[in-house]
C-alpha cells in the first residue's frame, strides 16, 4: 500500500467523554510538528473527515518531504562521543566485567537501511589497532552512505514488528469505513 492511501501520520480519535471523534494528522519535519484535527461532525462523517485528513497529510508531505536516508544518517546526536556520526567505540558486553586486558573493544560503524533496521559492522581494536579499527569503521560507513538511497521512514521498523491485536488499528478502522 502506497503512502498516499495509507494511514501514515493519521490516527483515529474517538473519545466519548469529550465527544471528540475524528482523525488527527501529525507529521514532524526538521523539528517542527505539524498537527491538525479533522472532526467527523465538521466534515460530514468519518469517511469524509478521513479523506480531508489524508489530503492535508499528502499536502504536508509534498511541502515538507522527509529526510533522505543520507540526510538522516548525518544528524549529529547529542550522545555522540567519537566525533563521527554513526561510528562508536564499543566493548563486547560479555567482557565488560573482566579485567581491562581481557576486554574486547571494537570500533563500530552503523547506518540505517530502507526497511527501518540498522546495519552494523565492527572492527576489532586488538586485531587492527585503535587507529586502524577506527579508520576501517569510518570507511565502511562512508562506503555504505554512498550506496544509500531513498527517504527516511520513521515508522518502517515499527511496521516490521509482529504485534498483538489493537483496539483501533488502522486496518480495522479502514475496514469499518468500507
Amino acid at each position: 500500500m502506497g503512502r498516499n492511501t495509507s494511514t501514515y501520520g493519521i490516527s483515529r480519535v474517538d473519545n466519548a467523554a469529550s465527544r471528540t471523534h475524528g482523525w488527527l494528522v501529525t507529521i514532524q519535519r526538521r523539528g517542527v510538528i505539524h498537527r491538525k484535527h479533522f472532526s467527523d461532525g465538521v466534515f460530514g462523517g468519518k469517511q469524509k473527515a478521513f479523506v480531508a485528513a489524508r489530503q492535508f497529510r499528502d499536502d504536508l508531505i509534498a511541502r515538507f518531504p522527509p529526510f533522505s536516508l543520507r540526510e538522516y544518517s548525518n544528524i549529529v546526536k547529542s550522545n555522540n562521543r567519537s566525533g563521527v556520526v554513526g561510528v562508536c567505540r564499543y566493548c563486547a558486553s560479555e567482557t565488560t566485567n573482566l579485567p581491562k586486558e581481557k576486554q574486547r573493544w571494537f570500533w563500530v560503524a552503523s547506518w540505517p537501511l530502507p526497511n527501518g533496521k540498522r546495519k552494523r559492522v565492527k572492527f576489532s581494536i586488538n586485531k587492527y589497532g585503535e587507529d586502524g579499527a577506527f579508520k576501517l569503521a569510518l570507511k565502511a560507513r562512508q562506503d555504505a552512505l554512498k550506496r544509500l538511497d531513498g527517504s527516511f521512514d520513521p515508522g518502517a521498523a515499527r511496521r516490521g514488528r509482529t504485534r498483538g491485536p489493537r483496539a483501533h488499528g488502522p486496518s480495522e478502522t479502514m475496514a469499518a469505513m468500507a
